[in-house]
């Protein structure tokens, strides 16, 4: 799998999130709330479109390989994300319009701890998750007599 789509995605939740924080950090109008939920939204559409790509493609080749320190990466990073899911559901759901102008100190200050939270996961999935990938990649690739890669 080419983790540069991955990596790609990544860089937009950054810049989303780095909005939505610091539309959070100055919130004082209900123009205000209107952007960081149409923000939320545009994070929450990037999220989904970059877990299922993780859930439907990295995460299994790496539960398939041969060597059991990757897959229980590939585990831990299943079971870590869905922490960071539900929590992310949750302010979702939580943090609407009206509530978010209701307590504006509030939300600035959860929604830091959830970006910091998924500044560190991307991070680590940059730095630990997505060169496990390409290592496995390229084990998966084994030259034939005459040459040429097999899978």
């Amino acid at each position: 799998m080419d983790v540069r789509i991955l990596k790609t995605q990544h860089g937009r939740i950054i810049r989303l999130a780095s909005a939505l924080g610091g539309t959070a950090a100055i919130m004082k109008t209900s123009d205000d709330a209107i952007c960081a939920r149409e923000l939320m939204r545009a994070l929450n559409t990037a999220l989904t479109e970059h877990l299922a790509i993780e859930d439907g493609e990295l995460y299994p080749v790496l539960m398939r390989s041969q060597d059991h320190s990757v897959r229980d990466l590939a585990q831990h990073y299943v079971e870590d994300m869905g922490a960071l899911s539900g929590v992310w559901a949750h302010y979702f759901e939580e943090w609407s319009q009206a509530r978010i102008l209701r307590d504006r100190e509030r939300f600035a200050s959860v929604t830091k701890g959830l970006i910091g939270a998924l500044a560190h996961r991307v991070a680590r999935e940059e730095d630990m998750l997505y060169p496990t990938m390409e290592a496995a990649d390229a084990l998966a690739v084994v030259p034939q007599r005459d040459g040429r890669p097999t899978s």
